[in-house]
């Protein structure tokens, strides 16, 4: 008798376990499924922001405000099984049709921010330099109430005119970002090019330090009219 019950035992605790196996698997392909699966969007594209502090149940939340229909709370579970829920950055995101859970996390955790680009173009004085900032929304106005002295101060060069200190080029930055940011990078390349074309001057010019250089580029630049001036 005990033999019966302990074979007849045994096979309700193979049962169980295979119905656990089976019922595991097909979680696991609904799981699957769902984290490959595109997300439905309010609108394409929408704007994600995520801020310092946000934590990442706020995150989920955010993701659900910007406009992606779909359970915060089934997302926030997501980042929490990926492991990745404290690596993921702040920053401003672009959601698009075709991403998914599974790809949206990725975007989050590598901080693949949308980019918008500023152009400074060559011979442009400060205030155009200015007046290009002013025009781009996506910038923090945070230079708008400042003078040239104030900006110039907050960038570390206090004392130092602003003409011809920052280098034209394109600039990329996540949208939000400072205005004095992108001047900071702006005067950091050309600090960068002003040293390298100091180091292949003439030894015989008269010029005695980088910034006398600057100055006199700054002048030619101004007063010549035409591109063939410049050498003489």
């Amino acid at each position: 008798m005990m033999r019966c019950f302990i074979h007849t035992d045994g096979r309700v605790v193979r049962r169980l376990l295979a119905f656990i196996v089976v019922v595991g698997i097909a979680l696991g392909g609904v799981a699957y499924w769902w984290l490959h699966q595109p997300l439905a969007l309010a609108h394409e594209p929408l704007e994600l922001e995520i801020e310092h502090g946000t934590t990442p149940r706020g995150v989920a939340r955010a993701v659900v405000a910007a406009g992606v229909r779909v359970d915060a709370q089934l997302l926030y579970a997501w980042f929490r099984v990926s492991g990745q829920d404290r690596q993921i950055k702040v920053g401003n995101y672009e959601i698009t049709a075709g991403t998914t859970p599974y790809s949206l996390l990725q975007k989050l955790v590598q901080g693949d921010e949308s980019l918008v680009a500023i152009t400074f173009v060559e011979g442009w004085t400060f205030r155009q330099m200015r007046a290009a900032i002013a025009k781009e929304a996506t910038l923090k106005p945070d230079i708008a109430a400042l003078t040239e002295a104030q900006i110039m101060a907050a960038l570390g060069k206090p004392g130092v005119p602003a003409e011809g200190r920052f280098f034209p080029d394109t600039y990329t930055y996540a949208k939000g970002s400072s205005s004095l940011a992108v001047l900071r990078r702006a005067a950091a390349a050309m600090d960068k090019r002003l040293a390298q074309a100091w180091e292949l001057r003439d030894p015989a010019t008269p010029l005695k330090t980088p910034e006398e250089a600057l100055i006199l580029a700054s002048i030619v630049e101004k007063e010549t009219g035409q591109a063939s001036d410049r050498a003489q």
